[in-house]
């Protein structure tokens, strides 16, 4: 009698192993959102064009999304002339929707979501965290005097005020 209760018990806690390995597979380990995201995703949403400038590889690398709905993926990067064009550097313009989706996409990959790229997430990181206080600065009901740039090379030195680490 005792045999067989031990054996039920060791086929209860399989069974509970061999599920939670499951749930960890299927819903992945993923970390925390970077703090503010929902509050940056709607702020994005309302905008009418973001312009991002990086290397082009930096781009197709990171602007492959999970979902065929992803339209950021359709923006096409532009040449740039120049010293800028020297070092490799495109532009990059998204509507408020891409830009939702794209924030989206960095994000997956940064919290390591069931559908990340882990190769990617360092890249993906720095893209985030270039393009976030960018939208951060962005007010509702007060526009822009240009259209919001984030530039994702550290050789460039960053013209007007320096933001605020708030």
């Amino acid at each position: 009698m005792i045999t067989h209760s031990l054996r039920v018990h060791r086929r209860a806690a399989s069974a509970v192993l061999v599920t939670a390995a499951a749930l960890v597979l299927v819903t992945g380990c993923a970390d925390e959102p970077p703090s503010g995201h929902q509050e940056r995703l709607r702020k994005a949403a309302g905008v009418a064009s973001f312009k991002i400038t990086c290397t082009k590889d930096l781009w197709e690398r990171t602007k492959s999304g999970r979902d065929q709905m992803d339209s950021h993926e359709d923006a096409k990067p532009r040449s740039l002339h120049g010293p800028a064009k020297d070092r490799g550097l495109v532009e990059i313009t998204l509507t408020g929707a891409q830009l939702v989706d794209y924030l989206k996409t960095l994000e997956e990959d940064i919290s390591g979501g069931p559908l990340a790229d882990r190769s990617i997430e360092e890249l993906s990181r720095r893209m985030y965290e270039a393009i976030a206080p960018v939208v951060d600065r962005v007010q509702k009901g007060k526009p822009p005097t240009e259209v919001p740039q984030a530039v994702v090379d550290d050789a460039v030195v960053q013209t007007g005020p320096t933001p605020s680490p708030s």
